[in-house]
């Protein structure tokens, strides 16, 4: 059979099991062979005249496989979206490997797998926070439904689990290349064992022994199960507002300390200043009167106006008068008599939520696509991950915003600030019933074991449920569903070191990485040594 079929097979079969790997509907253990194949492919060209050209289709071939077969569900809610999320991810990530092939050819093998581990890191870190930012398929989330294996994310975060996957699979590899060595080989393959049982073997441990501190918080959630393509203009605000109370008002007592509901379960768009004047905030305000210790934490649409002259973020808007206002994708506390608490989602959506480089590009957004009506993509954000205070019960809640709950530095910055448990209001209907909604809530379940803090997680549907600080799933609902749960969920308030120190390894990588690549240049420019 001809080479390059062989190698278009081979990333075939990289993709496949990536994606066949990846939680939803995956077995997460395919992910410690998914790369091999690639890795194989690697070798084979390396040492030919512009090898990175000749690997580059066959690599970016494999990762749009897996970046189709796992984020296919955008296309649900934006083909626009689906298209720059597959493709421009796999370049980004074929880039990388790219870079992994330059490393290998000047320094050599071992040299060229640190670079692999360096640059995939650092790209997983960059990922994070720009305009463009779709952190979905780190390597690390492929976890996420086996708590069991990845405790000590309380340590490294999901950054750790993709060192893991990416060291294991790179002994695999050398390991079966060895086979002929039975000295190399079984030296190899011990190794490779270690690298497996022992990670394994520290968090199955700590998943048994670990014991969560008893600190009661009583909660419902509440699953309205609203269509979101009909949620703002076709179906009245009122009906969605009183199936709200409707569901919530059975499950409420004196001892709920929380009620919590969606994102932007109040859709019709709130003044911030003048929330007391709201319709709807005056009726969830009647709601709880009777339980004077009971908070509401909800999504709601809002905006806030600001005087000529004031400081205001690229994404408001100016007004004929002369005035500034900005919408916001918000979530607020509602209490008995306490002043209103107010959050700003931050992470926001590329395109839907906001536009990206819009410093940058902003005048060409006003030229070119004012005349299409209706707002793209700009809502405001904040600096601060601001926690809602209940010093009723002394507890500080974190207000998630559905796409928040993938960035785990970013959720840990909300413990920094002294929250004790997460209440994530999220969206999930978007994509219909397909893997997205799944892992999402999948995501979230690494939070909890990051920041070692209990989730009440509310969907508009797809599943709400309450999580653990193991990370396990506690009575989750129906997809399409309208539904209420009710549960206790312990508060806490200690720092892991996850949390206390970020996405260190993604910092460490950015920076080593960076040295690599220069020495790798200045190395390639004095020795003139052939990387193409």
């Amino acid at each position: 059979m001809n080479k390059k079929w062989i190698y278009l097979i081979l990333a075939l079969v990289s993709g496949l099991l990536l994606a066949l790997s990846w939680p939803g509907r995956g077995i997460a253990p395919l992910i410690f062979i998914a790369f091999i194949p690639l890795l194989y492919v690697t070798d084979q060209v390396l040492d030919k005249r512009y090898a990175g050209l000749r690997a580059w289709p066959y690599i970016y071939f494999s990762f749009v496989i897996w970046n189709v077969l796992t984020t296919y569900w955008i296309m649900y809610a934006s083909a626009e979206g689906a298209i720059l999320a597959i493709f421009a991810n796999s370049y980004f990530m074929s880039i990388v490997w790219m870079l992994f092939m330059r490393v290998k050819k000047i320094f050599g093998t071992f040299r060229g797998y640190v670079g692999l581990i360096l640059l995939w890191l650092a790209f997983e870190y960059l990922h994070l926070d720009w305009d463009l930012s779709w952190p979905w398929l780190q390597i690390g989330n492929v976890f996420a439904n086996n708590p069991q294996l990845i405790q000590w994310y309380e340590v490294t975060g999901n950054m750790g689990g993709t060192l893991w996957v990416l060291l294991v699979n790179i002994f695999i590899y050398e390991t079966v290349k060895e086979y002929r060595n039975k000295r190399a080989y079984f030296r190899s393959a011990l190794i490779t064992s270690l690298l497996l049982i022992v990670p394994i073997s520290i968090s199955m441990v700590r998943y048994a022994t670990y014991k969560e501190k008893e600190n009661p918080i009583h909660v419902v959630c509440i699953q309205p199960n609203i269509d979101p393509w009909q949620k703002f203009g076709q179906i009245p605000a009122i009906y969605q507002l009183n199936h709200l109370i409707e569901l919530s008002v059975p499950h409420l007592n004196a001892n709920t300390d929380y009620l919590i509901f969606p994102e932007t379960a109040i859709p019709v768009q709130t003044n911030e200043d003048s929330l007391h004047r709201d319709f709807a905030v005056d009726t969830l305000q009647k709601v709880i009167a009777p339980y004077p210790k009971l908070k509401i934490i909800t999504g709601i649409s809002s905006y806030k106006f600001f005087k000529p002259g004031s400081p205001v973020a690229s994404s408001a808007s100016l007004q004929p008068d002369g005035w500034y206002y900005d919408d916001y994708n918000a979530a607020v506390q509602i209490g008995n008599g306490d002043p209103y608490q107010v959050y700003h989602k931050s992470k926001l959506v590329p395109g839907p939520e906001m536009f990206p480089f819009a410093e940058a590009l902003k005048p060409l957004q006003k030229r070119f696509f004012t005349k299409l009506g209706g707002q793209i993509g700009d809502f405001g954000t904040q600096k601060e991950r601001s926690v809602f205070v209940n010093d009723d019960i002394n507890v500080k809640a974190a207000p998630v915003i559905c796409y928040e709950s993938i960035y785990g530095a970013y959720c840990g910055e909300y413990v920094q600030n002294g929250a004790n448990f997460i209440a994530i209001s999220t969206n999930d209907a978007w994509w219909g019933d397909r893997p997205g909604y799944k892992q999402l809530l999948a995501y979230a379940r690494l939070r909890s074991i990051e920041t070692r803090r209990s989730i009440a997680r509310s969907a508009n549907t797809g599943i709400s449920c309450f999580i653990n600080q193991r990370g396990d799933v506690i009575s989750p609902t129906k997809y399409n569903t309208s539904a209420a749960i009710e549960g206790t969920i312990n508060g806490n308030d200690h720092i892991t070191f996850y949390v206390e120190y970020g996405d260190y390894l993604g910092r460490a990588a950015l920076w080593l990485s960076m040295l690599l690549l220069v020495f790798a240049y200045i190395k390639m420019i004095f020795f003139k040594k052939r990387v193409l």
